[in-house]
C-alpha cells in the first residue's frame, strides 16, 4: 500500500470514532436527563407530603386563612409560614420543569394563579409579600425561574379575573 492510502484510512478510522464518542455522549446525555427527570419526581413527591403534613399540623388556621378570615397574630405568622411554603413548593416545581422537564411550567403557574383566583386569603398573602419586596422589607433570594412564573401567575391571575371564571362552591383546601 501506498502511503497515501494509510493516511486515507487513518483519518478514516478517525473520523469514525469522533462520530462513535459523539453517539456515546448523545446516549450519555440522555440517561442522565431521564435519571434527572425521576430524581424531580422523587423530589416533588416529598415537597408534597411535606407541605401536606405541614398543612394537616395547622388545617383550621389553613382554612380560615385561604377564605381570608380574621386571625390572631399568631395564627396569621403560621398562615402567611404556610403561604410561603406553598408559593416555594409551586416554584420549585416551575423552575425543576423549566430546565428539565417533563412537565409544562405553564400548567404549574396556571394551578398556582388558579389557587390564588379562588382563595382570597392567599391571594392577600401573596399581595403583602410582593408588596414587602417591593418596600425592601422582605429579603429575597430573586432567581429568574422564580420571577418568571411570578410573571406568568399574574398573566393567568389577569386572566381568570377578566374571564370571571366561577369559583367552585366546594373548594378542596389543598389544591397541588
Amino acid at each position: 500500500m501506498n502511503p497515501r492510502n494509510w493516511k486515507d484510512i487513518v483519518e478514516l478510522v478517525g473520523i469514525g470514532a469522533i462520530v462513535a464518542s459523539l453517539v456515546f455522549v448523545g446516549f450519555q446525555l440522555q440517561q442522565e436527563r431521564e435519571i434527572a427527570v425521576v430524581d424531580t419526581y422523587g423530589s416533588i413527591t416529598e415537597s408534597t407530603e411535606n407541605l401536606a403534613e405541614l398543612i394537616y399540623d395547622s388545617a383550621d388556621i389553613w382554612q380560615r386563612g385561604l377564605d381570608g378570615e380574621e386571625l390572631s397574630s399568631a395564627d396569621r405568622i403560621r398562615f402567611l409560614a404556610l403561604t410561603k411554603a406553598v408559593r416555594i413548593h409551586f416554584a420549585s416545581i416551575y423552575i425543576r420543569w423549566m430546565r428539565i422537564g417533563p412537565g409544562n411550567p405553564d400548567s404549574v403557574a396556571r394551578s398556582y394563579a388558579y389557587a390564588l383566583y379562588i382563595y382570597p386569603g392567599l391571594r392577600q398573602a401573596r399581595a403583602d409579600y410582593t408588596q414587602g419586596l417591593a418596600a425592601g422589607n422582605v429579603p429575597v433570594q430573586a432567581h429568574f425561574s422564580s420571577r418568571r412564573m411570578e410573571e406568568s401567575v399574574d398573566g393567568f391571575l389577569k386572566e381568570y379575573d377578566n374571564s370571571a371564571t366561577p369559583i367552585p362552591a366546594e373548594k378542596t383546601y389543598v389544591f397541588w
